[in-house]
């Protein structure tokens, strides 16, 4: 009996530990504004890097056609709590995934507490033989905690906002292209066009 129950302690140990990295997902890329405005919602926690090279960290309040409101995640006492940035000066935002952190342990939590209600209500009913049956139901709870996890992790991580990246169309100056300007024999000058 001690031998199983060191099994399934094992197990269980093993299945939140693998529950609790997060698998490597594909990041979005946006090239597009629009594209950006559609992604994201009020209350993503987003990183902006404005074209002076100046980081905000926060969340988002507001996506406007000229600008965006973040809550600032580490303010100093001097700072606002919310700031404006000008659409025309973000270079790049990133958005990060969200972790099934959080998932994985309230659903181990819950599976936690209906094993421990369980061996609970097996002392109650029964204390005197509990030499006989506290091994089962402390390895019963063990896979409850295991299974409450995995079934947090997947509810989490079926909710989850993908990563995503935009990354600003760098500023284009005016394009010169030039060439000799040929009669046979020699160059007399030189042709010009200049385009945004």
């Amino acid at each position: 009996m001690t031998l199983t129950l060191q099994r399934v302690m094992f197990t269980a140990v093993v299945a939140l530990a693998s529950f609790w990295t997060s698998p490597a997902h594909a990041q979005m890329v946006l090239t597009s504004i629009d594209a950006l405005r559609r992604e994201v919602a009020a209350g993503d926690a987003i990183t902006i890097v404005q074209t002076d090279g100046q980081r905000v960290a926060g969340r988002l309040v507001r996506f406007s056609e000229d600008d965006l409101d973040v809550r600032l995640a580490q303010r100093l006492p001097a700072t606002p709590p919310t700031v404006t940035i000008p659409i025309g000066s973000v270079r790049s935002v990133d958005r990060p995934r969200d972790p099934v952190r959080n998932g994985t342990l309230i659903g181990a939590g819950v599976g936690a507490g209906i094993g421990g209600a369980l061996f609970v209500n097996a002392l109650i009913i029964d204390r005197n033989e509990i030499d006989e049956w506290a091994a089962f139901y402390l390895g019963a709870a063990a896979v409850l905690t295991g299974l409450g996890g995995l079934i947090g992790w997947a509810v989490d991580a079926g909710h989850s906002k993908p990563a995503l990246r935009f990354e600003a169309a760098p500023a284009r100056g005016p394009t010169i292209l030039w060439r000799p300007v040929f009669v046979p024999g020699r160059v007399v000058g030189v042709a010009m066009s200049i385009s945004r």
